[in-house]
């Protein structure tokens, strides 16, 4: 029997009498990663704060490993998290070795040396936080989060304003991660090359769910138009393999 780490059940979230999305339902499976999809506007972050308990339900229900995510409590600490832009002053004087050791007091020197090796920035260790570039700190984020040692990833379109093979080569790193630790990952990205080619389920939405399932199946051509209102060229890579 297939292992649900987060069950999303009709859920709709509404803002200012808006709704920004509505009746979505969806269950990730331990060890998958999920992709979710769509034009701007979509409610593609909005579905993703809603599952990590950061804006409230219009109507619905949310567990993460069997709670309701307003019960989570001290099960938070398995959730990470790496935002689409992290908001900081650049002029903080503060390395990346001592952001790390701020956020996550435990860890030892090695272990935060061991974190940044994994995600290729392991030269960054003493650089001040405020010279790194946009995929820098968004690898250092991750670094932060595999500290805490997380069983499900959650990111926002972590590869914006990182260039194509940089962008390539982000990815790379986060599916090997979710092989090394074992991770849950479920990502918001605009690039349909990276969801065909990491994804095991990808996620269509336009503020309704327009579709879930593995991306060979759910992404058509048909429901690419209805996504984006445009032709887009869909390349089939290796099928993914949690």
């Amino acid at each position: 029997m297939a292992d649900t780490v987060l069950d999303v059940n009709n859920v709709s979230v509404e803002i200012g009498g808006a709704r920004l999305i509505e009746n979505i339902t969806l269950q990730v499976e331990r060890g998958s990663t999920v992709a979710i999809i769509g034009p701007n506007g979509a409610g593609k972050t909005t579905l993703l704060r809603a599952t990590l308990g950061l804006v409230p339900l219009a109507s619905g229900s949310i567990t993460l490993f069997g709670v309701p995510i307003a019960q989570i409590g001290d099960l938070r600490r398995k959730v990470g998290y790496v935002p689409q832009r992290l908001e900081y002053d650049r002029y903080l004087p503060l390395t990346v070795k001592e952001m790390l050791h701020a956020y996550v007091p435990h860890a030892s020197p090695s272990q935060i040396e061991s974190a940044l090796h994994e995600v290729g920035v392991s030269r960054m260790l003493y650089h001040p936080i405020g010279k790194l570039s946009g995929g820098q700190l968004q690898r250092v984020v991750i670094a932060l989060n595999l500290l805490r040692e997380p069983e499900i990833l959650f990111l926002d379109e972590p590869a914006t304003g990182v260039d194509i093979e940089g962008e390539s080569r982000f990815y790379e790193i986060i599916e090997q991660l979710r092989a090394e630790h074992h991770l849950t990952v479920v990502l918001v990205s605009h690039d349909l090359s990276v969801v065909t080619r990491y994804a095991s389920q990808v996620l269509c939405l336009n503020r309704r769910l327009l579709c879930f399932g593995p991306p060979a199946q759910a992404l058509n051509a048909e429901m690419i138009r209805l996504v984006y209102g445009q032709e887009m060229t869909l390349y089939t890579h290796r099928e993914h393999q949690p």
